[in-house]
């Protein structure tokens, strides 16, 4: 999404917006890492043809703390 196409439906019509798609509050919580990382900013993507979305960490130091705390996939 970050190139501006939905993976999805293939659709060019994605916007972002820093903490764009939120549930309780601007901002989000990793965890896993000594409970709860502080508060992080991300950057919201989303396609205005399928609604399909995706948020990244803004957080550098939260996302260096992910390997070895989480799963890889």
């Amino acid at each position: 999404m970050k190139s501006g196409k939905c993976p999805k439906c293939n659709s060019n019509n994605v916007f972002k917006k820093k903490n764009g798609v939120i549930s309780e509050s601007k901002h989000i919580y990793v965890r896993g890492l000594t409970t709860f990382t502080p508060r992080s900013d991300r950057i919201s993507y989303v396609c205005a043809v399928c609604g399909y979305y995706e948020n990244y960490i803004l957080d550098s130091d939260v996302l260096s703390k992910i390997p070895g705390k989480w799963d890889k996939a």
